[in-house]
């Protein structure tokens, strides 16, 4: 059944002409005679008009009666449109569905995921966005680099606003690319970098000689403590521990008693003898820092470190030559076996900005 709105006012809108329609009605003459009928068609007769007249004004009257019964909305049967209310429970109705279907999200596939990137930079695009006027569009950053100039047609960019692709980035919501690892972040488009390197379930790699572990740096220190207790030196925050030292260990592990965090002391040989220092397993964005104390006596002599461990979720992506954190120990500390032993101290600490970390 098929509601059409005569009013304009359950829907909203008004009829596309503003002069009101008179409805149309069959209008039948009814005779005794075929004298009649011609004294009807006859526009001088007298008589006939004065009845036309009179039947004219009765079904003005029945039609303004019928008006008054009638209801607004409309029911095709045949060649009649009978005409009931449209109830405000129905509108509402309406209305409800209506916003429904506007904040229902759907899934959608990107075949080319590159489509809502920079072409210019290749970074995902990132409010606000232009274009010039051949429609070419670039980020905010790529226009100040280019001098407002289209890299495509020349022509003046970073003036003009595209409204449409930042409605877009807006809508477009992805999971992060941790998701395997335990991210259950949901972020806009144009964010998803940013949050990639906050995220704190960045995939870490097990530091362990021929082990392909690879997970968030939580489940990673189960995985070390599991599958390789016995490779590492446990210890307690806050407390001095021993370490002893070959001339060749290139790293030695180290572990928080429970399980919680590891740790690499690493050694690397140099000319003048020794270059010792201690990183982190985990995600530069933890807010976490441990800072340590480094002891290497012989002879009397002390020589003292102290540093913060940085994060790294590679063992093979730290460079201890290029660290600014690190102790030099001269050959001359090692024994006659080639051993040195290191005095080490771990502490916990929460900070807001590893900034101010000192």
């Amino acid at each position: 059944m098929a509601k059409f709105s005569v009013s304009g006012e359950d829907d909203g809108e008004g009829p596309s002409n503003p002069t009101p329609k008179r409805r149309r009605i069959a209008i039948s003459y009814f005779t005794d005679g075929e004298d009649d009928r011609e004294d009807i068609g006859n526009p001088s007769g007298t008589e006939g008009e004065g009845d036309v007249s009179a039947q004219e004004s009765q079904l003005v009257q029945r039609e303004e009666h019928v008006a008054d019964d009638q209801d607004p909305v409309a029911e095709n049967s045949d060649d009649f449109f009978w005409f009931r209310p449209i109830s405000n429970n129905n509108s509402g109705e309406n209305d409800v569905s209506a916003t429904e279907n506007r904040d229902r999200s759907i899934s959608v596939m990107l075949t080319d995921p590159d489509v809502l990137d920079c072409c210019i930079c290749y970074e995902p695009l990132s409010i606000p966005i232009f274009q010039c006027e051949n429609g070419h569009i670039a980020c905010s950053f790529c226009c100040i680099k280019l001098m407002n100039k289209c890299p495509m047609c020349f022509m003046p960019i970073g003036y003009n606003r595209c409204r449409a692709i930042e409605k877009v980035l807006e809508s477009v919501k992805v999971s992060c690319l941790n998701a395997k690892y335990g991210c259950k972040e949901t972020v806009c488009y144009s964010k998803k970098n940013d949050h990639e390197k906050e995220c704190i379930h960045a995939p870490c790699t097990c530091p362990h000689s021929g082990c392909d572990f690879v997970a968030s740096s939580k489940e990673l220190t189960r995985h070390f403590k599991r599958k390789h207790e016995g490779s590492a030196i446990h210890f307690t925050y806050g407390h001095f521990f021993s370490v002893f030292l070959k001339v060749a260990d290139k790293v030695v592990f180290l572990q928080e008693q429970n399980g919680a965090e590891l740790f690499i002391l690493h050694s690397n040989v140099e000319s003048l003898g020794n270059i010792v220092n201690i990183s982190c397993i985990g995600p530069s964005s933890l807010k976490t820092v441990y800072h340590y104390d480094i002891l290497a006596r012989s002879q009397g002599c002390c020589l003292k470190l102290k540093s913060f461990a940085k994060n790294t979720q590679d063992l093979n992506a730290i460079d201890t030559t290029t660290s600014t954190g690190f102790l030099l120990i001269p050959c001359g500390f090692f024994n006659s076996s080639g051993r040195l032993k290191l005095e080490i101290c771990i502490r916990c600490n929460v900070v807001t900005d590893l900034a101010n970390v000192q």
